[in-house]
């Protein structure tokens, strides 16, 4: 009887600090299924939206085997070159320089750049075609930031991300071009 009165004891203690570690909420208390939009975390002061902005050159390459394939050729360099400036705006850009010197001349200087990153979301704004075969791309990204403590953190496709509708309020926060 005694070991009884003790197992049950210890469940229902059991069971009670289980209980408060609970951190799910029923959907009604968060205005139910249907309530989508909105910032991640709730609240406006809590989440940013910052918006780059870039253009890509590209220039039509002389050995292409018609105008078409050439103008398609530079679109898709161009796109290709404001990728790469979104990711460095973003991720920055990792510079490996070496050089040798010797009686007071440089005999050898390298540099190296690279970036890598993962884009989802680019928006292709306008594609234009200029003087001399180049063409030019405006590409923007927007990305989503929630404030955590004291800390700004990218919002990506996960558990708490929803979709927010577009305003014109003009929240953009950084903005700018390419070199």
């Amino acid at each position: 009887m005694k070991k009884l009165s003790i197992v049950l004891l210890g469940l229902f203690v059991s069971v009670l600090f289980f209980s408060g570690c609970s951190n799910k909420s029923s959907s009604t208390a968060e205005g139910g299924p249907g309530k989508v939009l909105g910032p991640p975390g709730g609240d406006l002061e809590d989440y940013k939206v910052v918006t780059f902005f870039v253009t890509g050159k590209g220039l039509e390459p002389e050995n292409a085997l018609s105008k078409g394939e050439a103008v398609l050729m530079a679109e898709r360099a161009a796109v290709a070159d404001g990728y790469r400036q979104l990711v460095e705006k973003i991720r920055g850009v990792y510079v490996d320089a070496f050089m040798r010197a010797g009686r007071g001349t440089v005999d050898y200087d390298t540099i190296q750049v690279h970036t890598q990153s993962w884009l989802r979301g680019t928006e292709i704004m306008e594609i234009s075609q200029g003087e001399y075969g180049i063409t030019n791309v405006r590409l923007r990204l927007r990305i989503n930031f929630n404030n955590d403590g004291m800390v700004w953190w990218p919002v990506g496709i996960g558990q708490d991300a929803k979709p927010v509708a577009a305003s014109s309020s003009g929240n953009s926060v950084a903005s700018g071009s390419g070199p």
